[in-house]
């Protein structure tokens, strides 16, 4: 998979942008993320909506960490693969609900975001990468969208991934495992900006 030193200079930059709030679009440290502006939660109906989901983020987390892990198993298949990722495209949709209200400035962007799932067996990875990871396709919008939008984006490039090699070959499976691993790298971000 990685060699020891790449696996180590990787879980070095995760580690800092974890602790830097860096993110592949910028930054956004503790002020400009308390910063945000937020629709305020006043019903108990939009607390309990927020509760479930923080419960769908840590779903997302645990079903892209097994996701990881299997890249290890050198019999999986690219259907396994696709069902998690399936799973992690499932649980985006429902976060990006409360992130539309909590963050009503991303919600165009991420309703655009979502019409990728419609063209997800015909788009190439380079269009991929240029419209929806680079925003290409998508209006311009506040940094604090890119991050939730990417809970999306990076299960939908694993399932291009594995349909363009359903053999699996090492560099798929290094390219599924960056993917996934830096989405990861979102997700506390994502919970900061549409839970609390």
């Amino acid at each position: 998979m990685y060699s020891p030193k790449s696996f180590i200079l990787l879980t070095i930059s995760i580690f800092m942008g974890f602790t830097n709030g860096s993110y592949a679009s910028g930054t956004m440290n503790n002020d400009e993320v308390n910063n945000v502006s937020r629709t305020e939660v006043k019903s108990e109906e939009q607390r309990q909506r927020l509760s479930i989901t923080a419960g769908l983020l840590a779903d997302y987390e645990i079903a892209a960490k097994k996701l990881v892990a299997s890249l290890e198993n050198n019999t999986i298949k690219s259907s396994d693969i696709n069902k998690y990722a399936k799973k992690l495209l499932s649980l985006s949709e429902n976060v990006f609900e409360s992130a539309r209200f909590r963050l009503p400035q991303c919600d165009e962007y991420l309703a655009q975001t979502l019409a990728l799932k419609n063209n997800l067996q015909k788009i190439s990875h380079d269009n991929l990468e240029k419209d929806y990871h680079h925003d290409g396709a998508l209006p311009k919008a506040p940094v604090e969208c890119y991050h939730t939008k990417d809970l999306f984006v990076h299960p939908a490039t694993v399932i291009v991934l594995t349909r363009d090699d359903p053999a699996l070959t090492q560099k798929t499976k290094t390219s599924i495992n960056a993917e996934i691993t830096e989405v990861l790298a979102h997700t506390e971000l994502v919970r900061q900006l549409v839970i609390y």
